[in-house]
This record gives C-alpha cells, structure tokens and sequence, in this order.
C-alpha cells in the first residue's frame, strides 16, 4: 500500500509539474511579440498579474490564472460564457469606480459587483478620499485569491493594475455580446 501512495503522489507531482512545463513552454513558443506572449509580460504589477490564454483542445473555453508574486495563484478553465460574465462585472465595477458617488467619504466605503449564478467572480470596489481600489476575487476547485487588482486616481483619472489589461484583454478577446432588447 505504501508503494501505490508513493506512486500516487510521483504521478501528481508529474502532472504538476507537466502543466507548469506546459504554461511556460506557451510563453516561450509566443514569445514577448504574440498577443498571448505581451499579455503575460505586460500584466506583471506589484499587485499581481494574470495570464489568459484559449484553450488549444476547445476553442470555446480559456485558462485563467491570477498571480500574487511566485508564490500564490489560482486557475480555472472557464467557458466564453462565463468570461463574458467577468467581463460585465468588471465593466460594471470600473464605471463605478469613475463615477463621483460616494468619493468624498471620510470613511472608505466597499461595494461589491457579482453575479448571483456565477460565483467564480466578484470585483469589490473601495472608494476612499480621491481614489477607487479594485479588488479581483477569482475562486475555482484549485482555491480562492483576492488581489488588489488596480486602482483609480479620481482627480487625474489615472488608472493603474492589471484590472484594466485583463478588461481590456477580455473585450478583444470574447465575442460581442448581442445587444440586450429592453
């Protein structure tokens, strides 16, 4: 019995290390001059980074991996469906984070944007004196991470974080969505 442990944790130990080797040989093999190869070496901040990239066995589904330094990250695979969820959070989160409401609070005041049957997604923004925090919480079977993923500067609106790279990624990434009929 002690064999086959021993053997269990050889084979996932290879497993692991196999799909490191795998997400590293991508970067190597795109390169810095791909659209996949800019992404993971532009999104490095202090905050975090992440890395997207599209599956290459189903083209309708995405690794998603959130970074905090060398140490920590979660990933999953999600479907465009459920990107296109991120993505309307985000896009709501960020307007919000612009906007004027609740600025000038003495107290910083946090609120949070998620779906209500998607649950791997929450962006919870924290308005204090003249600037809005981001936070990105990512949560699949492999953990949960909450980074301060970006920050806006209200009287400059200056944005910093990866929150905007991994936006603006999404957008040109994801299929439009139709335009809802009210």
């Amino acid at each position: 019995m002690g064999e086959s442990m021993r053997k269990k944790r050889m084979r996932k130990s290879w497993t692991s290390s196999l799909a490191a080797l795998i997400i590293i040989a991508a970067g190597i093999i795109l390169g810095p001059d791909s659209q996949a190869g800019k992404a993971a070496v532009a999104n490095q901040s202090q905050e975090g980074s992440f890395n997207l990239n599209r599956l290459p066995e189903d083209s309708r589904r995405y690794s998603l991996i959130l970074y905090e330094g060398e140490e920590r990250n979660v990933s999953g695979t999600f479907t465009v469906e459920q990107l296109q969820i991120l993505q309307a959070i985000m896009t709501e989160a960020e307007k919000f984070a612009m906007s004027a409401e609740g600025v000038s609070a003495k107290e910083p005041v946090t609120t949070r944007f998620m779906d209500k049957h998607e649950r791997a997604f929450i962006v919870d923004v924290e308005k204090s004196g003249n600037q809005s925090a981001l936070f990105l919480t990512l949560k699949t079977d492999m953990g949960r991470l909450t980074l301060q993923a970006g920050r806006i500067i209200h009287t400059t609106r200056r944005e910093e974080g990866f929150f905007f790279d991994l936006l603006s990624r999404l957008e040109s990434t994801l299929p439009k969505q139709p335009a809802r009929s009210r």
